[in-house]
């Protein structure tokens, strides 16, 4: 059942007030949706993923340059294409020792990789090694993310900051 708590609800005109912290409203449909307004508040300030963003030592650099630690689109192209191709280091070397015409702002798969570390970070993955009742021949690796640290980053993450609503509410059909 889908049944947003908007003010433009349909039964806008059947609105009661019970005390200031409940409302009830009934549409044509025969729903009755029972709201709790004054149930949550919402406190401004706190970091957001922009302000975190901004944050960042390399805020600056990429002000200047919307691909900074790498030149400019096409330098990102490249390194995003060779960071998922899965080739080794000595292939990526390889191919970076290559005579071509590509003006790239690194030259080794060591200096692409140290300008990665210089990208902001996500959530990190843990993992935990999970032990068994049977032998297997390698041990068990359970690969998780910090699920506070999953609710903070939607929290925090644009998208959603005017899809939220915090005022709990009951609907009766």
């Amino acid at each position: 059942m889908d049944l947003d708590p908007d003010p433009a609800w349909e039964g806008g005109e059947n609105r009661h007030s019970i005390s200031p912290s409940i409302s009830i409203a009934a549409d044509s449909l025969g729903r009755v949706l029972v709201t709790f307004p004054r149930a949550s508040e919402i406190f401004e300030g706190g970091e957001t993923f922009l302000t975190r963003f901004e944050l960042d030592p390399y805020s600056v650099c990429r002000r200047l340059v919307p691909f900074y630690p790498f030149a400019n689109l096409d330098d990102w192209r490249v390194a995003n294409f060779l960071l998922t191709s899965g080739l080794s280091m000595r292939a990526l070397d390889e191919f970076l020792s290559l005579e071509a015409n590509m003006p790239l702002s690194f030259w080794t798969a060591k200096d692409l990789r140290a300008r990665v570390e210089l990208l902001p970070s996500g959530l990190r993955w843990i993992f935990q090694i999970v032990p068994t009742t049977h032998p297997t021949r390698e041990p068990v690796q359970l690969y998780f993310r910090d699920a506070l640290d999953c609710v903070e980053a939607l929290f925090n993450h644009l998208f959603f900051a005017d899809k939220m609503d915090f005022t709990p509410f009951w609907c009766k059909v």
